[in-house]
């Protein structure tokens, strides 16, 4: 792909996602009185209201939700030509009561989009916004649609947005970056106060998210910036080194019928070996091997007895009385030559 053409795909996607936040902040302005019917204005010219606008329809339509962007700029309409529709009927026949809504209206290509255009040369659009023909419209679009856009002429040359504000739930304010003074944007918060309209807020347009410490900066900035930064941190992360796969029960048997002198040369110098599974299975048998042979033990070692259990019966019925402190003195010196040249098994660590 083109770089140009990336880069537009880029400034898009992300001009797609303000305006779903913009839309997400609408929805959660208030939960008593929620916000379906807007009006979006500027303060003087060519600061992107019908641009806010459209994506803003488009953002609101994609969330499942049927839309209605009406064309109020009566003396200025571009909306038509931007989004590839043309309409028979506009505005001023639906208000009159020529055509019903259902005619005027037509679909976009985004889905669950509708437009509805305005007639050329309308005379007097601030006394069609203020009479009760527009209201009985609005009355009807509000119930048909689940959300009416309006887009409407900047505030401080005519006062259409500050009529229509009055009727709509809420009114946008659009600013562009560098382009409106201070004075010309106060001007026009004065103006919407002033009518007794619900100005939600100011909307930012014209921002240039390659700049600057934002989110879109971090994954645009530069074209292929974003992957680069992605790609240096995957190659100075740490690298995974999986461990070998242990030889099989059957395949350590096999090596250790082998045997030999060969095998014991491979072995590395080092720590010992870990014990394979061949030889943890044939563990207990020597285990129960030694056991079953404990006169081996005992005929190298054997266990002296105490001399008073090899004395005959005839001497150990004498046993002696309370007084004979002699003969309790010699029977404990007996015992503990005995327990002196006992010897006990010695077992090993792997038995157990």
């Amino acid at each position: 792909m083109p770089r140009r053409n990336q880069r537009a795909e880029e400034q898009g996607q992300a001009v797609a996602n303000a305006a779903q936040t913009l839309f997400a902040n609408i929805r959660f302005m208030s939960v008593d009185n929620p916000v379906h019917v807007l009006a979006i204005t500027s303060s003087i010219l060519n600061e992107g209201k019908t641009f806010v606008s459209m994506n803003l329809a488009s953002a609101i339509a994609a969330s499942g939700a049927s839309t209605l962007l009406v064309e109020c700029d009566m003396r200025r309409r571009s909306m038509a030509a931007r989004i590839g529709v043309h309409a028979q009927y506009g505005i001023y026949s639906v208000m009159t009561g020529q055509v019903s809504l259902e005619q005027a209206a037509v679909r976009t290509p985004t889905k669950n989009l509708y437009f509805l255009d305005a007639e050329p040369h309308i005379p007097n659009p601030s006394n069609i916004l203020n009479s009760h023909h527009f209201q009985s419209f609005l009355d009807n679009a509000r119930s048909r649609f689940d959300y009416v856009v309006f887009d409407t002429p900047p505030v401080t040359t005519f006062v259409d947005a500050a009529v229509l504000g009055t009727k709509v739930d809420a009114v946008l304010l659009v600013a562009r970056e560098n382009f409106v003074k201070r004075a010309e944007l106060q001007q026009a918060v004065d103006q919407l106060r002033a009518s007794g309209c619900n100005l939600a807020g100011i909307v930012m347009n014209s921002c240039d998210f390659g700049k600057g410490n934002s989110y879109y900066s971090y994954y645009y900035e530069n074209g292929e910036g974003g992957r680069r930064n992605r790609a240096e941190e995957e190659s100075s992360a740490p690298k995974f080194v999986p461990a070998k796969p242990q030889q099989s029960s059957a395949k350590s048997a096999s090596n250790a019928r082998k045997g030999g002198a060969a095998s014991q040369q491979s072995v590395p110098a080092g720590p010992p070996p870990r014990r394979s599974q061949a030889q943890h299975a044939s563990q207990p048998a020597q285990s129960q091997a030694r056991a079953a042979q404990p006169q081996v033990a005992t005929a190298q070692r054997p266990v002296q007895q105490p001399q008073v259990a090899t004395q005959p019966q005839s001497q150990r019925t004498n046993v002696p009385g309370p007084g004979d402190t002699a003969m309790y003195q010699r029977l404990a010196e007996q015992s503990r030559v005995a327990r002196a040249g006992r010897s006990y098994p010695r077992y090993d660590d792997e038995d157990y």
